[in-house]
C-alpha cells in the first residue's frame, strides 16, 4: 500500500483496516467471522510453556477411574476435532486438585482436567460435555482472539501500539474503560463454545443431553471456573448457557444418532 502523502492518522486507520481485511478466519460450527493477528506457532509456544509448568508444580492423579474416563473421551472427541486442529499435540492430564470443579485446554491439544471435577459429573458423557466445551474454545480460537482484540483496542491510540502488543505476543494491558468491551467478547466466546462443545461431543457419539444436565448442577451450585469462585461479569449465567444449551439440542441430537448409526 502506497502511504506517502498521507497524513499519519489515515495512514495508521488504512494500515490497521488492511490488517483486519486480510486476517479474518472461520469458527467451525457457528460460522462466525473472526479476526486473528495471532501466529498459531507463537500462541502455542506460549501455552505448551504454561502446560509444562504447571505440570511441575501440580500433583498430577494417578486415579485409575479418573484417568481411565479422561482417556476414553479425550481419544473419542480428539478424533472428531481433527480437521479443526490437525496439528495438534494432544495431552491429556488429570490434576490431583480436590474441590476443583474445572477443565481447560490449551492451543497445540493441552488439556487438563481437575480431580474435583469428578466430584460433579457422574458419567463419560457429562465429563465429555465439558472436555469438549473446553476443546471448543480452543478450535474457535478464542485465545487468539482474545490476544488479537486487545491489541486492536489498545492501538486506539496509535498504529505503534497494535505493532507492539504483536510483537510481545499480545499480552497488553487493557484500560478500565475497554473492559466492559472485552467482558461482553468473553460471555460471547462462552455461549460459543457450550454450542461448538455439544455438536463434538454428540458427533464423537456422547449424549448431548448430558450437557444440559451438567450446566443444570452449575445452575444450582452456581461454581465458577476455578476453585469454586463464582463466575464474574465475563461469564453468562449458568440458566443463560442452559436455556441456550435447550435450543443446540435438537441439532446435536441429529449428529449423536447418526454416530450411535455408525458405531453399530
Amino acid at each position: 500500500m502506497d502511504t506517502k502523502g498521507f497524513p499519519g492518522a489515515l495512514v495508521a486507520i488504512l494500515l490497521l483496516a488492511t490488517m483486519l481485511a486480510t486476517s479474518c478466519s472461520t469458527v467451525p460450527v457457528t460460522g462466525r467471522k473472526q479476526i486473528n493477528l495471532m501466529s498459531d506457532s507463537e500462541v502455542v509456544k506460549m501455552t505448551k510453556a504454561a502446560f509444562e509448568q504447571m505440570k511441575g508444580q501440580m500433583k498430577i492423579s494417578q486415579d485409575p477411574r479418573m484417568n481411565d474416563w479422561v482417556l476414553e473421551v479425550a481419544e473419542r472427541i480428539s478424533q472428531q476435532v481433527f480437521w479443526d486442529m490437525p496439528l495438534a499435540e494432544w495431552e491429556f492430564i488429570v490434576f490431583d486438585a480436590p474441590g476443583q470443579i474445572n477443565a481447560f485446554a490449551m492451543p497445540g491439544g493441552k488439556v487438563g482436567v481437575m480431580s474435583g471435577l469428578f466430584d460433579m459429573v457422574e458419567t463419560k458423557d457429562e465429563l465429555a460435555s465439558v472436555i469438549a466445551h473446553e476443546i471448543a474454545h480452543v478450535t474457535a480460537r478464542h485465545t487468539h482472539e482474545r490476544m488479537s482484540q486487545a491489541g486492536i483496542l489498545k492501538a486506539g491510540s496509535g498504529i505503534s501500539s497494535l505493532g507492539t502488543a504483536l510483537a510481545t505476543g499480545g499480552m497488553v494491558h487493557i484500560a478500565p474503560s475497554m473492559s466492559g468491551q472485552l467482558a461482553a467478547w468473553d460471555r460471547a466466546k462462552e455461549a460459543e463454545a457450550d454450542r461448538i462443545g455439544m455438536m463434538y461431543m454428540a458427533r464423537a457419539g456422547f449424549d448431548p443431553n448430558a450437557a444440559i444436565s451438567v450446566m443444570g448442577k452449575m445452575a444450582q451450585i452456581d461454581v465458577g471456573p476455578v476453585g469454586g469462585q463464582p463466575y464474574n461479569s465475563t461469564h453468562p449465567s449458568s440458566q443463560e448457557r442452559l436455556d441456550a444449551l435447550h435450543a443446540y439440542l435438537a441439532e446435536a441430537m441429529v449428529e449423536y444418532e447418526k454416530a450411535k448409526a455408525l458405531a453399530f
